[in-house]
């Protein structure tokens, strides 16, 4: 049943039912489900223990929720609150997530739902770009479709479609043995990738690029991958949108955003430790910075980008530790791979650090990797040596938005 609460609330996530069907606003789907999960998971957890805050995974979620809520303390107190209410979603769903899947079976099937939902997304913005109008009647702009909910920004309609590819292009590539399976896998390639051309978003094409790269380089030899990497990536950049043409630094919008970073930049010389708080980067800058890493270090300061960098180090590294991975089950890690590489690329060009989407795929990372352990509610420690590795990877990237502003940015009258 915890199971079943999964698939439903992940569901919610992307159809927004209270969105799209009129005179259903007031009616808290996601409440209503949170409070049903959490009863069913107490009886759950009572007829068979098991632990969810094992890995260091669970444990880098948790101390970034604390560092949204430490940031807004300095605030004022119910500020704190609401910020660890506001966050208390995403988390759960990620904890509803690593308690209900404890087979393969459950996780593709989750993965199934997730391709599902996308193509779903995929077809409503498809009707949008043709009539004008799509569900929740959300009107296309600037020849761009959008969605409802959390996808109501064409960019990060694109994201979910760049996570959702690997996926597709593993079953079409034969983790499905069926005919029909591939047939299926193709026609939801195709809609999804038109769907992500209406997008018209540059960041879900340099997301999609990294996804196949990654693809490549986990699935083929090395000098294959780059072959095949190298054509993908022609097609994509031959094949991507109007907008794709003007990817330039000196370009409007891509100063608009490095400009923005270097806003972040200042918060967090002014508050370097816990930031200016949670939700606050618009108080101090007139748009967001469309990079969750800068966005995490401006409004978390350094306690929070560690947090935010860790949890995709051990994304990652929980992933590639597979060296014994059974068989089957090598593709779906490695699609993992490539869909964690597109994400994180979409991340660079989008503020998207604290939305459920996000901890959907990094809760498969942390699933996938304990599946076949021979002791799958095992602690396993965050070394000093990982510690290290994270704080310089964080530094890594803070000087690498440092760099990108002194010579990247144009400001005008000088």
């Amino acid at each position: 049943m915890l199971y079943g609460c999964l698939l439903l609330y992940i569901t919610l996530i992307y159809v927004r039912p209270a969105e799209i069907v009129p005179g259903w606003e007031t009616i808290p789907f996601v409440q209503i489900l949170t409070g049903i999960s959490i009863v069913i998971g107490i009886f759950s957890f009572a007829h068979k223990p098991r632990r969810v805050t094992n890995l260091p995974h669970d444990k880098l979620v948790l101390a970034f929720w604390g560092a949204i809520v430490i940031s807004s303390v300095k605030i004022w107190l119910m500020g704190a609150f609401n910020a660890w209410l506001a966050f208390m979603p995403s988390a759960f769903c990620y904890f509803l997530f690593r308690a209900a899947v404890r087979t393969k079976a459950q996780l593709k099937g989750v993965i199934y739902l997730l391709i599902a939902l996308n193509v779903f997304l995929a077809v409503n913005g498809i009707v949008q770009y043709n009539t004008g109008v799509g569900l929740g009647n959300m009107t296309m702009t600037l020849e761009r479709i959008y969605g409802t909910g959390i996808f109501s920004d064409p960019n990060d309609l694109g994201m979910t479609f760049v996570m959702s590819i690997p996926f597709l292009v593993l079953l079409l590539a034969g983790a499905g043995k069926a005919l029909l399976t591939r047939v299926i896998a193709l026609i939801a390639i195709g809609l999804i990738l038109l769907a992500t051309y209406y997008t018209n978003s540059r960041g879900a094409i340099v997301g999609l690029s990294a996804a196949m790269i990654a693809y490549s380089f986990t699935n083929f030899k090395k000098s294959s991958a780059m072959f095949v990497g190298a054509i993908l990536v022609a097609v994509i950049a031959v094949a991507a949108p109007s907008r794709a043409g003007e990817m330039s630094y000196g370009e409007s919008s891509a100063q608009t955003r490095i400009q923005s970073w270097a806003a972040g930049w200042s918060m967090l010389k002014t508050h370097p430790v816990t930031g200016v708080g949670y939700d606050q980067y618009t108080e101090y800058n007139e748009v967001v910075a469309h990079n969750s890493f800068v966005h995490t270090f401006a409004e978390l300061g350094l306690v929070g980008a560690f947090c935010f960098v860790g949890m995709f180090y051990w994304y990652f590294r929980g992933l590639r530790k597979l060296s014994d991975t059974p068989a089957d089950m090598v593709p779906w890690r490695n699609a993992l791979i490539a869909s964690g590489t597109g994400s994180l690329a979409c991340c660079w060009f989008l503020s998207r650090q604290y939305v459920a989407v996000l901890y959907v795929l990094l809760a498969m990372g942390a699933t996938a990797a304990i599946l076949e352990s021979d002791a799958p509610d095992a602690s396993v420690p965050i070394t000093s040596r990982d510690g290290w590795t994270i704080a310089g990877l964080t530094i890594c990237g803070i000087a690498a938005v440092y760099i990108s502003i002194r010579t990247m940015a144009v400001w005008s009258g000088g």
